[in-house]
This record gives C-alpha cells, sequence and structure tokens, in this order.
C-alpha cells in the first residue's frame, strides 16, 4: 500500500519544505514500488536525503524493515520525518533513529557509524548539476554559446541541482552523476557489505547508470521503472550541453527523453528543449528507475 498523502501538521509545528515531496509524486510512488520488491524485511536500513518521512513510515510499515535510520542535507527535514513517522505509524515510531543536522551524504561522524551497521542504503538524490554553478555555466557557455540563465531559483532548489564543480573529481560527475558516485564510493568504504537501492533519472541513459553501478564494485538489478512527466523545475539544458558536447567525438550520445506518456516516441535532449521553448506547457517525459546494487563480494 502506497502512501497517498500527508497527515496534516498543524501551524504551530514544523511546516513541510517544498522539496520534503508529496507522497503522490511519482518519484516516490516509483520508489516506492521499488522499496517493496528490495525484501527489506527484518533489515536495517539507512535512507539518505530522509525528506519527509514517507518513505520511512512505508519501509517500516509496509517493508517490515526492522530499523531505519534517516539522514537529510536540510536539517528541518530529520525532525519532520521523526513527527510524520510518530503520526503514521506510532507503534513503530521507535524503530526510526533520525541522525540530527545538516548531513551531507555520510559526511558527519554520527551518520559515518550508523551508516556501518546497515544491511541497505536508500536514496533519491540529484543527478542535474546546478545552473549557477561557475564550471555549469562555462560548460554550456562552450556547448551551446549561451550562458546559463539558471532560471528562478525555487525553494526546493537542493532537491533538483547539485554543486558541480564539488564532484569533479568523480569520473561519472561528467553526465551529472558525481554525486550518485560519490554516495556509492562512501557506501563501500563505511558499509562494504550493504546493498544499495537508489531511484534514479534515467535521462542520461539507462546503459549508462548499470555502467556507473559496476565501476564503483555494485552488480546492478532493475527493481522498478515508470515514465514521468520532466519537471518544469528542473532544467534540461545540461543534457542538451552534453549532446553538443559529444559531437564528432566517435561515441555520440543521445539523452533519453520522450514525447508522448508512454514511453513509445523517443527524443533527444535537444528536441525536448526545442519543445518545451516552443510551449512550456508542452509536456515531455523521461524514464525513471530504481536500480539494486549488490556489492561484488556479496555471492549474490
Amino acid at each position: 500500500m502506497l502512501f497517498t498523502r500527508f497527515p496534516a501538521f498543524g501551524d504551530d509545528r514544523i511546516s513541510i519544505p517544498s522539496f520534503a515531496f508529496d507522497p503522490t509524486d511519482p518519484w516516490t510512488r516509483t520508489f516506492q514500488i521499488g522499496l517493496a520488491r528490495a525484501d527489506l524485511r527484518g533489515k536495517c536500513v539507512y535512507e539518505v536525503g530522509v525528506g519527509s518521512g514517507a518513505n520511512v513510515a512505508f519501509m517500516l510499515r509496509d517493508c517490515a524493515a526492522s530499523m531505519v535510520i534517516g539522514s537529510d542535507l536540510d536539517p528541518r527535514l530529520p525532525v519532520l520525518a521523526q513527527q510524520l513517522v510518530a503520526q503514521v505509524v506510532p507503534d513503530l515510531a521507535d524503530r526510526f533513529r533520525p541522525i540530527l543536522g545538516s548531513v551531507s551524504l555520510l559526511d558527519l561522524p554520527a551518520a559515518v557509524a550508523a551508516v556501518a551497521t546497515a544491511n541497505v542504503v536508500v536514496g533519491c538524490l540529484p543527478q542535474v548539476p546546478d545552473p549557477h554553478d561557475d564550471r555549469y555555466i562555462r560548460f554550456r557557455r562552450a556547448q551551446l554559446r549561451s550562458v546559463s540563465s539558471g532560471g528562478q531559483q525555487v525553494a526546493d532548489h537542493l532537491a533538483h541541482y547539485y554543486p558541480w564543480a564539488s564532484f569533479d573529481n568523480y569520473p561519472f560527475n561528467c553526465v551529472g552523476l558525481g554525486l550518485i558516485e560519490a554516495l556509492l564510493r562512501r557506501v563501500r568504504t563505511h558499509a562494504p557489505h550493504a546493498q544499495v537501492v537508489l531511484n534514479l533519472g534515467c535521462r542520461v541513459g539507462k546503459e549508462v547508470l548499470f555502467r556507473l553501478f559496476r565501476a564503483n564494485g555494485y552488480r546492478p538489478e532493475e527493481l522498478a521503472s515508470s515514465i514521468v512527466r520532466q519537471s518544469d523545475r528542473t532544467e534540461i539544458s545540461f543534457f542538451v550541453a552534453l549532446e553538443a558536447a559529444m559531437q564528432d567525438t566517435g561515441h555520440e550520445a543521445r539523452c533519453e527523453f520522450y514525447a508522448d506518456p508512454a514511453g513509445q516516441e523517443p527524443i533527444s535532449a535537444a528536441a525536448a528543449q526545442e519543445i518545451l521553448s516552443g510551449d512550456p506547457a508542452k509536456p515531455v517525459f523521461h524514464e525513471i528507475c530504481v536500480l539494486r546494487g549488490y556489492p561484488e563480494h556479496s555471492g549474490r
């Protein structure tokens, strides 16, 4: 049973930040389908980017996880998650342990110690460079002869973008997967026997995601996927610039977008951008998937 709504929070309690996605969001629903297939029963789970706590409650109630530990870059969210879990599954609330404070990936000692106890690490993290990042602006200018406008910096900016230049030492950063690769490496370091279950956009191609997992010591398995509408809160100019950068290299890339909600009409990022530029209200689509990674030594 997927969560269909948040319980109400009174004005005297904590407000829900806009990047604590509603459980009816298709990303959340797809993630929960994947989590339900991830065999979490009796497992200790660490969620990176705990958000509102909707997934915590789902993993405790519907997936029978024995314990969920969660952290987030926004220090408000572990507190919010604790409150939501107490309301939705009060009899299981003692099985959720929030890591308080602002945690970027696993950069605090409390997070490192906690993830070492986990059987599974789950998360849904940004895969698009921050359009205000200086390095990204230079990349776009070089490929598209234009400067990134960056658009309006909406309140949920951190949920959609990550600081590209900060992850330049990770090879997959060149295709917008630097933050994801950093997470995989840190999990391998601090919880080498843990599986990972990640909710990912497939705009750079699903095979690239599989290569990312393999290159970092995980054997990937797809648990769920769906076609979703491209969010109007997230720029796709990065993918257009990526396609342009690969032209005439012998390794031409076409990012994976669709003109229809069934995913039957594939189009490039450039074509998707042209559609959106002509009519921002006209939808374009892309696939998302939930991948489970088995550490290579796991024997599975």
